[in-house]
């Protein structure tokens, strides 16, 4: 089951703000409700959802979506602060396949999913793995990396106004997959196994 990113009215800050006019509120709640109990996403719906337009996915199962070589896009721009306060361009990492992993401290399904990213990225140096945390500040994140002995980077988008750029649902947690090239690979929608994404991984390897 998948962490819901908590509604706008008296909910967690920092969750990720979409505009909606009145007249288009229901179908807009509809959306998000599907997307978040489903866990999953078929062709183009959460593109869709995110105005990201098509990425060329292909489901390969449930909440596994996959871009053949031949039509894969660029990513859409991610550079911010990371939790540490560093500066990072997820450009700068161009050349290697790019895990990014989209996450909050409060979300069940991330605490599920973070050994696996955490050992795999262990595992596949020649793989660089970058969070995108959604919270309003820092501390809890900051904390979570701790202790769950997170050793890549997290950039900090407080305002989800980075992540709503994303072809990616409603809630949380989602992981996308770049290649060498900065193109969109892959996507997970809901908590990522180590198998499913080590293999997604060594499928990209033998395209080269």
């Amino acid at each position: 089951m998948r962490g819901r990113r908590p509604s706008l009215g008296g909910a967690r800050p920092g969750t990720r703000r979409r505009i909606v006019g009145l007249a288009g509120a229901p179908a807009a709640l509809a959306l998000a409700v599907g997307l978040g109990l489903s866990g999953c996403s078929t062709g183009s719906t959460a593109v869709d959802a995110t105005g990201g337009g098509s990425f060329g996915f292909v489901q390969q199962s449930a909440g596994q979506d996959f871009v053949p070589p031949a039509e894969r896009k660029p990513a859409p721009k991610l550079a911010g602060d990371t939790l540490t306060g560093e500066k990072l361009d997820v450009a700068s990492l161009r050349g290697k396949p790019v895990v990014i992993n989209f996450w909050a401290s409060w979300c069940a399904p991330c605490r599920e999913e973070t050994p696996h990213l955490v050992e795999l990225a262990g595992q596949r140096p020649g793989v660089a793995f970058v969070g995108v945390n959604e919270e309003p500040s820092t501390s809890p994140g900051l904390a979570f990396v701790r202790d769950y002995s997170v050793s890549y980077p997290s950039i900090s988008d407080k305002k989800g106004i980075l992540s709503a750029g994303w072809p990616i649902a409603l809630g949380l947690p989602s992981t996308v997959v770049l290649d060498g090239k900065g193109q969109i690979a892959a996507r997970f929608t809901g908590p990522v196994s180590f198998e499913a994404l080590a293999g997604v991984l060594d499928q990209m390897a033998a395209e080269t």
